[in-house]
């Protein structure tokens, strides 16, 4: 009978131990599905933390203090967040968009350096040749107005003449204007005079340029065509005069020309269409005329 009423009790201790235990294995679970959610909202709040704030959990519990206003905090996290959002998109390539635009940055200055020095060359050059020129042009000009003065005073007998600038200032770009002044006469502007002064003017300038810098060949096309019989020999005796050393082609009609000529050429038409070169040597004509003589 006692073993009847002890297994009863230990039956008894059993259903409570069961029970007991069913109540901690639902705790636990409870427990384990408490910790699942607590390990989830920890992974979200880390994850806000990150993505928003763009902090990590140790970075954030290094500057977490307790003195912190919590609404001016906020306050000023919507503050960031909207100058954040004005910036607009963020360029991922900006870095590698930056060494290119830089790396052809310096190479295009590099060349503008270049042009720049290159410019300055060129244009130190250019003052150099401007200072030559000018220096050059001078000399020349003054020696050529010595001589017109001279030739012109042959030609017409006396007077005067001179070139001068129009622009001193400018000599690269100067006009000349010829001032003369002819036997018996006033000053006068080039433009005033005959054509046959004009053309005598302008030979004589000719001939000054021809004393100071002498060509081997010069051509002629006519220019004594408007001057008097005198002026077309004083013309023919400078001819001469400048045949030692340039050789000069003179297309005239005028007989004081072609009687200093060396040697004539002239076109003949002995039958009505057909047109013949002749060409006559006067020395040998002179001398043929002496002998038939």
């Amino acid at each position: 009978m006692s073993f009847v009423n002890e297994n009863d009790q230990l039956e008894d201790v059993l259903k409570m131990t069961r029970q007991h235990l069913r109540q901690i294995q639902s705790d636990m679970t409870q427990k384990q599905v408490d910790k699942a959610k607590q390990e989830t909202e920890l992974n979200n709040h880390l994850q806000c933390l990150n993505e928003e704030y763009k902090m990590t959990y140790e970075f954030a519990k290094e500057e977490y203090s307790q003195d912190i206003d919590m609404q001016k905090a906020k306050e000023e996290v919507r503050l960031l967040r909207h100058q954040i959002d004005s910036l607009g998109h963020v360029n991922l390539q900006a870095i590698e968009d930056y060494e290119e635009v830089s790396t052809r940055y310096e190479t295009l200055n590099h060349q503008r350096l270049d042009l720049i020095h290159a410019q300055d060359s060129i244009l130190k050059a250019i003052d150099e040749m401007d200072e030559i020129m000018v220096s050059r042009f001078s000399e020349t000009f003054e020696k050529i107005n010595h001589e017109f003065n001279i030739v012109f005073r042959n030609l017409f007998g006396g007077g005067k003449a001179e070139l001068k600038y129009s622009d001193p200032d400018n000599i690269l770009e100067t006009g000349i204007d010829i001032d003369v002044q002819p036997p018996g006469k006033a000053v006068q502007n080039i433009t005033l005079f005959s054509g046959g002064e004009k053309a005598l003017i302008a030979i004589s300038c000719l001939f000054a340029i021809l004393r100071v810098r002498p060509v081997p060949m010069c051509i002629l096309d006519e220019v004594e065509a408007a001057l008097d019989v005198a002026n077309v020999e004083r013309f023919a005796k400078y001819l001469r005069e400048f045949s030692g050393q340039t050789q000069f082609i003179v297309v005239t009609h005028r007989e004081g020309t072609m009687e200093e000529c060396d040697l004539l050429y002239g076109a003949t038409m002995q039958q009505k269409g057909v047109t013949k070169l002749v060409s006559v040597k006067l020395k040998d004509a002179i001398d043929l005329a002496s002998s038939a003589s």
